[in-house]
């Protein structure tokens, strides 16, 4: 019984043991990511760049309104999805039908619309969803955030577990609600 007993301790010693590395290793791999991520963006010295909470934003054609798409309001738009690898890596998802072309995607041509979500209300991974707070009308930027704020470690479709991403964004109307 006592033999039984230790082999059941070292058993669970064990096996917490790898699912702490397991945790470890996923975070650094993450704040690897954001490091990579940070580097990537500070080569954009001309554009305005904003950061909140681990999701960068840089702003490559600024706005023409005055309205600041905020949580709770309607943000229409279209996107390029890339797992980042330094800058734009593999595109996996895009609605602009131009883009999805040129990048020999086959998609159901009904994939090619314009978004409309309402910030915060979960419709989103949380890296866009908060990447696109503070966006105004004919914005195109970038929100580039690890998979910490994407996936995590869940593969989805043909985004492996653990990617950083970067979204290419079009916004065509901010609706306050």
């Amino acid at each position: 019984m006592k033999k039984l007993i230790l082999t059941a301790v070292f058993v669970f010693s064990v096996i917490s043991l790898m699912l702490s590395c397991t945790k470890d290793d996923r975070e650094n791999n993450m704040l690897q990511q954001e490091t990579s991520i940070e580097s990537y963006v500070k080569t954009f010295s001309e554009q305005r760049v904003q950061v909140y909470d681990k999701v960068w934003r840089v702003v490559m054609v600024e706005g023409t309104e005055s309205v600041e798409a905020q949580k709770g309001d309607s943000v229409f738009f279209d996107y390029a999805a890339y797992i980042f690898n330094s800058g734009k890596g593999f595109l996996f998802s895009t609605n602009k039908r131009s883009i999805a072309e040129d990048a020999k995607m086959t998609q159901d041509v009904s994939l090619f619309n314009k978004w409309k979500v309402r910030l915060g209300n979960g419709e989103l991974i949380s890296g866009l969803d908060e990447g696109l707070e503070g966006v105004k009308r004919g914005e195109r930027c970038y929100v580039v955030f690890s998979s910490r704020k994407g996936f995590g470690s869940v593969q989805i479709g043909l985004v492996p577990k653990m990617s950083p991403l970067i979204y290419e964004v079009w916004i065509t109307d901010v609706k306050k609600n």
